[in-house]
């Protein structure tokens, strides 16, 4: 998620991230993971955060007038925008008060409702969207999408069937539960078997995988040059799909906003905007519609007739 937010451009690792030149603050709150975190369905400690961890890494970001906190994680919920953690609760509004965009993921658990801290007051919520190309996408709940003249040549995209969402869409309009971003939906074969790179984001992982073992190859990755290019430096990357790959999406790109017109520094200001610029996909999970960067930014350099 790193890399989808600022992984930095020119190296020869063939991903750049969509906030640009965006300096990224990288906060590690959850604990080296042990095999068991491979499985989503497990009551192991490894693979969970502490919400004190969470609000001390904010409590810094603070500290370093950070202009956008990005939060690719979530659990429990919100009573009226109130955080059901009264200790990431505090930090989250912390920030907000500090003019500081905080985007978070809505919740992969397909529910009319978002984890904290999306519900949060004042932080911007993030679905995911994927791409239909007529082959088999995910099946996760019973939402149908009514996608139509899907195919490979004219893949067709739609909020993805896991995601999260707070309400009714509301094209256009801030008071929307939240925005989408691309995140992939990948059918459930494609977990284990042959995949359809459309139904996933692949961005660059890690340098540095680990391995309890050196037959430990749960999270390797996929470490080589990158496709067909000669004498391109060796990366990592992999298939990754979720509302937390759809939050860096919006994280990067309101940084990138930040970088042209400091004016958008509050999180009213930044969601006017991303909402006010968004794309429509017709879908009733979309909230405000999904992120269009190009758009948000020729209306934040003051461009007269955006696209």
């Amino acid at each position: 998620v790193s890399g989808i937010a600022a992984a930095a451009g020119g190296n020869s690792l063939g991903f750049v991230g969509a906030g640009g030149k965006t300096v990224i603050y990288g906060y590690r709150v959850f604990p080296t993971p042990d095999d068991n975190c491979a499985n989503d369905n497990n009551n192991d400690p490894q693979c969970s955060a502490d919400t004190a961890d969470i609000a001390a890494a904010i409590e810094d970001a603070i500290a370093q007038h950070v202009n956008v906190i990005s939060m690719s994680l979530g659990g429990g919920g919100c009573s009226g925008g109130v955080d059901s953690d009264p200790t990431e609760g505090a930090a989250i509004q912390e920030a907000i008060n500090a003019n500081i965009i905080v985007v978070a993921a809505a919740g992969n658990s397909y529910a009319n409702s978002l984890d904290a801290p999306a519900c949060d007051t004042g932080v911007i919520a993030v679905g995911a969207t994927s791409l239909d190309d007529g082959s088999t996408t995910g099946t996760t709940g019973s939402y149908s999408r009514n996608v139509t003249g899907a195919s490979p040549s004219n893949p067709v995209e739609y909020v993805a069937s896991y995601s999260q969402y707070g309400g009714a869409a509301n094209f256009r309009n801030a008071s929307a539960w939240g925005i989408v971003a691309p995140g992939g939906d990948p059918a459930a074969s494609e977990q284990t078997g042959a995949v359809d790179d459309l139904h996933w984001i692949e961005n660059i992982w890690t340098s540095t995988p680990y391995q309890s073992s050196s037959n430990d190859n749960n999270f390797t990755g996929n470490c080589t040059t990158d496709y067909a290019a000669t004498g391109s430096t060796i990366d990592c990357r992999t298939l990754i799909a979720g509302t937390s790959m759809a939050t860096p999406h919006v994280a990067g790109a309101a940084a990138l906003i930040l970088a042209v017109n400091g004016s958008y520094q509050s999180p009213t200001a930044m969601k006017s905007l991303l909402c006010s610029t968004a794309d429509d996909l017709g879908d009733s999970h979309e909230g405000c519609g999904r992120l269009n960067v190009y758009r948000a930014m020729a209306t934040a350099l003051g461009d007269m007739s955006p696209p």
